[in-house]
């Protein structure tokens, strides 16, 4: 059995500006996957971002898994010790589906989530609705993680990373007249979107190993719904650069390729400026929307 560690922080930037002592007016993000986690801090009346850090869990096996590596490594990062305003925590996995509010019912929340996916931990079941596609993103949080949680904050709000994705993204498109494909790669996880008539007509996760895993997903979708890959607007979010062999491959298949800016409302500290700006897609964005 691999051993499980974490590394330092892949990326640490903090405001020069940033003022402790004001910490109860700021909002805390936080966004937890089975290999890693992301914080921010932002402040929300500025439409500020003062905070983001990156740390990965090596050869973590399952999210159930990760709420001792993060208390490792938030216990003695620059964001604890401190009272937020706010703290919300995105939950990053495959574990969640998604129903139709017509077709929803509280009760059988657990049955519509095992429907789709088998759980391999215990977990709390939670639903979140989208607005933007009238429909609930159901989703697993183990118990651990919970229960790790609440031992770190005295009160915070648990969030499906597919929400914040479909929120974000069907706000910037529901307008927009042509089809769109869009993709959100976080360590290991492509999440893919298809948005057309001002409608969400598909969304998946996929897990992967490696870059061929990542076009040959892409492909699929674009094959199954029947998108032209040389005429498509594909747009891409989340931890990809350019040079990446990731979307150098992508670009052998589809052309017409743009990266989205995370969020515009916001401003940025002179620290965040080497930060690619699709980077961080849902913990800015959730940011922005709480």
């Amino acid at each position: 059995m691999l051993e499980v560690n974490i590394t330092k922080p892949v990326l640490s930037v903090i405001d020069d500006n940033y003022d402790k002592s004001l910490s109860l007016s700021y909002h805390l993000v936080i966004n937890i996957s089975r290999n890693s986690a992301s914080c921010c801090i932002t402040d929300i009346n500025k439409s500020l971002f003062y905070a983001v850090e990156h740390v990965d869990f090596m050869n973590n096996a399952e999210i159930s898994e990760s709420v001792e590596l993060f208390e490792d490594y938030f216990n003695s990062s620059f964001f604890a010790k401190q009272k937020y305003k706010a703290v919300d925590i995105i939950i990053s996995s495959e574990y969640y589906t998604i129903v139709p509010s017509a077709l929803y019912h509280k009760e059988a929340a657990k049955l519509y989530l095992e429907f789709s996916t088998s759980l391999k931990f215990e977990a709390e079941i939670h639903s979140f609705f989208v607005q933007s596609i009238e429909s609930y993103v159901i989703y697993a949080v183990p118990t651990a993680l919970c229960q790790g949680m609440k031992e770190i904050f005295s009160d915070y709000k648990l969030l499906p990373h597919a929400g914040v994705l479909i929120t974000e993204s069907m706000g910037r498109y529901k307008n927009s007249k042509e089809r769109i494909l869009l993709a959100h790669v976080q360590n290991a996880r492509l999440d893919l979107m298809v948005i057309e008539n001002h409608k969400m007509i598909f969304f998946n996760s996929f897990n992967y190993n490696t870059t061929e895993d990542v076009v040959y997903y892409t492909l699929l979708v674009c094959d199954t719904l029947k998108l032209n890959p040389e005429e498509i607007s594909f747009k891409i979010c989340g931890e990809i650069e350019k040079k990446s062999s990731v979307y150098v491959l992508l670009y052998k298949y589809i052309r017409n390729i743009d990266f989205i800016n995370s969020n515009q409302r916001f401003k940025y500290s002179g620290g965040y400026s080497h930060i690619p700006s699709h980077f961080f897609f849902n913990i800015i964005n959730a940011a922005a929307c709480v």
